[in-house]
């Protein structure tokens, strides 16, 4: 049997008696409850359906065009290296299986329950007048954000080996894994400008930056995030407005997340089941076409 690294199970399992909880809704207790009664590829295209057939329909445009990027990197890959690829692809939430501990998929169960948490937040508590639930909402929101960006980093990963393939250069899986986001970033751009124009477009680096240093606040006063960063050797001061955060910054973020998962669904049914692949795209594209 294939050893598979504590870390993954751990977050399955969570993720799992989260859903059973009903913390990220009905119809995704429901999807668990019966998902080992039914055919493992059934199962993948349900999980879609819940996104297809949602009555919440936030970013769906960024999300459609996201998938259509990562499914142009994965199928330029699989048609150089089909095996390859699909390891590759795995790893990412299993790990490499040289190194196991390397998987993702403990990161993706942390950033679902954060992203979860906050949306609860803003139901809650958008519109309060009270400086705490001020405070506790704009701290839930930039503390989702900063770990969409580092979970966006870690797809990155995936997206430069894939890309190495597709050139039929060699990699070292683990030196990829251990770039800063900037390299990441930087090696993206020079290798598909396109994909890293997209990608670059929903990461405020220098909020990225000022959470992950500890200098950022948000001032329930004005309901604004102030953030402090360095410019030509001085302090210096940027403002971001909470409705910024609210309907550009923490959505989108979420929208390149969850369409990663999504293509990363699509492309395991396009190998495994034509039909419901056929469906599902039919059904989120319409009569829009990946090209």
């Amino acid at each position: 049997m294939e050893t598979i690294f504590q870390e993954f199970l751990d977050a399955s399992t969570e993720l799992d008696e989260l859903a059973l909880e009903g913390y990220f809704g009905e119809e995704v207790k429901m999807a668990t409850t019966r998902r080992d009664r039914i055919p493992v590829d059934l199962s993948l295209y349900e999980s879609l359906r819940l996104w297809i057939d949602g009555k919440e329909q936030s970013h769906d445009e960024l999300k459609k065009e996201y998938i259509k990027m990562f499914f142009k990197i994965y199928f330029n890959a699989y048609k150089i290296q089909p095996q390859e690829t699909i390891d590759v692809m795995t790893s990412f939430f299993y790990g490499p299986k040289e190194n196991s501990e390397m998987e993702y998929m403990s990161a993706y169960s942390e950033y679902a329950r954060l992203f979860t948490e906050t949306k609860n937040d803003l139901l809650q508590l958008a519109g309060s007048q009270k400086i705490s639930e001020k405070k506790k909402l704009g701290s839930s929101l930039s503390n989702t954000y900063s770990k969409g960006v580092e979970f966006l980093g870690k797809t990155l990963t995936t997206l430069l080996v894939l890309q190495q393939i597709i050139k039929g250069k060699p990699y070292n899986y683990y030196k990829i894994y251990n770039l800063t986001l900037f390299d990441k970033l930087t090696k993206l751009e020079n290798n598909d400008i396109e994909s890293y124009n997209k990608i670059i477009a929903v990461i405020n680096r220098n909020l990225r930056n000022a959470e992950a240093h500890l200098s950022l606040n948000f001032n329930g006063a004005t309901n604004t995030y102030f953030l402090k960063k360095k410019s030509k050797g001085k302090i210096k001061i940027e403002n971001i407005p909470l409705p910024l955060m609210v309907t550009e910054l923490y959505p989108s973020i979420g929208a390149y997340a969850q369409s990663f998962v999504y293509s990363g669904i699509l492309f395991t049914l396009a190998l495994r089941d034509r039909d419901l692949f056929s469906e599902a795209i039919n059904d989120i594209y319409k009569k829009n076409e990946i090209k």
